[in-house]
């Protein structure tokens, strides 16, 4: 059982093994925000774009009908606990702007990935006091592709 994170690199690629659950580098306008990531903090979406919605699924033999128009990606990132401060550096580049450039490890490519993203809904929860400041318990937000 792995008692202290390690890091280890492969394809080129950052990643740091803690407790037994995987973290990958993500980093958001260049700024490298893995060190506040939960274990496991980053799941990568895949999904398709289709231009049909509603009742135009189907054809009259009630067939569906799919037109995919586009295939967008969508990280939902959960942090560890943080502190008032390390809240505010973790936000800092993602309060600047609605868009921003994310890289992240697609597992569905096995490589780095760099995508334009907007940032979804985003929460902070506070925990308890800690020190001068707060403990923040598992913040979470979403990076939705352009």
């Amino acid at each position: 059982m792995i008692t202290s994170p390690e890091t280890f690199y492969s394809r080129g690629n950052k990643f740091n093994l803690v407790a037994g659950a995987l973290s990958q580098e993500v980093k958001i306008n260049g700024k490298d925000i893995s060190k506040y990531l939960a274990p496991s903090g980053c799941s990568v979406g895949w999904y398709d774009v289709s231009k049909n919605s509603g009742r135009e699924t189907q054809n009259a033999n009630g067939t569906m009908i799919l037109n995919v128009i586009s295939t967008k990606y969508r990280l939902d990132i959960q942090t560890r606990y943080l502190s008032s401060s390390e809240m505010v550096d973790f936000y800092s580049e993602i309060v600047k702007a609605p868009k921003m450039t994310v890289e992240f490890y697609n597992p569905f490519t096995g490589k780095n990935q760099v995508m334009k993203a907007y940032r979804g809904d985003r929460t902070a929860k506070p925990y308890m006091p800690y020190k001068d400041e707060y403990l923040y318990e598992g913040n979470a937000i979403a990076l939705i592709e352009l």
